[in-house]
């Protein structure tokens, strides 16, 4: 999870972790935001085109979103798009609610930035208006509030919520790789990284990608990174042996997760005697994956309190 005033780090009061205790590890910086013109700089955005959905349907997660407790919007208010990147041959899907600090357009630019690997493991995207920002993840699919044009950075770290869950050979927070190889560390990223196991993974991937794209890379812009050397390296090593360099430019989707169901908005415009009246809504869009993709199997964990539906949900048959 990431949560933010001024897009900077903080915990959600909300989060539970299997880790409850901190990182006992001083933090090198407060947050990461000196990386953000670095990443913006030097990630691309694949070239791209949208359209937008008949008002009569959206996808499930994001009618559930609309209506959820924590939210209350009106899904009449919401718009879904498809965005096709030249990079897959299926389009990926998305909500922004027309009061949205996110565009339509920043979104399409700043989530095509992210590389078509790990933007592979990402279902969809809803951008919702909130009192400040923060975002999650939650099942593959990343809930952005108040986020504005310098997002890349949080739809990053987000991403690398479900490669740490289920990309790798082993959900990465969780394993005695990790645990052998940070213990090495003297520091923690950031303040936010120190909240948790899962946390410094997402964050550490955040500065890998950074790594990775920006000449002269992490050393150059920060003075004190041999403190964190170990939980970024290690990130970058195993996003390269372990996923074919999915933080890396350039590629091609080779496989993805199956969107959840399309289903009707419920504004009542095409009620007939209490009823839906069928015949009245638009042709349902097709949300089918291109042939020959392979299938990401989903799993059902949430950010807000990733190290414990890491560890609980990334073990299924598929994973032994």
């Amino acid at each position: 999870m990431y949560t933010t005033t001024t897009i900077a780090f903080g915990i959600s009061l909300l989060a539970t972790f299997a880790y409850p205790q901190k990182i006992d590890k001083p933090a090198l910086q407060p947050d990461l935001d000196y990386l953000k013109d670095g990443l913006q700089e030097n990630m691309p955005s694949v070239a791209h085109k949208f359209d937008i959905w008949s008002d009569d349907w959206m996808p499930q997660f994001c009618l559930e979103e609309s209506k959820s407790k924590d939210n209350g919007f009106n899904p009449a208010d919401i718009r879904t798009y498809n965005i096709h990147y030249d990079d897959c041959e299926t389009a990926w899907v998305v909500c922004v609610h027309k009061d949205s600090l996110m565009s339509i357009e920043t979104l399409a630019d700043l989530f095509g930035r992210v590389p078509a690997g790990s933007r592979s493991y990402i279902r969809h995207v809803i951008s919702l208006p909130a009192k400040s920002g923060s975002a999650s993840n939650g099942g593959d699919n990343i809930r952005l509030y108040q986020i504005g044009d310098d997002g890349l950075e949080v739809l990053l770290h987000e991403t690398a919520h479900s490669l740490d869950a289920h990309a790798y050979d082993e959900p990465l927070s969780i394993s005695d790789n990790w645990k052998e190889k940070t213990s090495r560390d003297s520091a923690v990223p950031d303040n936010y990284a120190g909240s948790s196991p899962a946390e410094d993974v997402a964050q550490s991937s955040v500065i890998a990608a950074y790594n990775i794209v920006v000449p002269r890379g992490f050393p150059g812009i920060e003075p004190r990174w041999v403190e964190v050397r170990n939980q970024y390296e290690t990130v970058q090593t195993v996003q390269r042996e372990q996923a074919d360099s999915i933080l890396a430019p350039g590629g091609r989707c080779r496989k993805r997760l199956e969107n959840s169901e399309t289903v009707p908005v419920p504004t009542g415009k095409r009620l007939l005697r209490g009823r839906w009246a069928p015949w009245r809504r638009s042709e349902m869009p097709d949300i089918s994956l291109a042939k020959g993709l392979e299938v990401i199997e989903a799993l059902d964990f949430d950010s807000g309190k990733c190290g414990e539906d890491i560890e609980s949900k990334a073990w299924g048959p598929a994973r032994q």
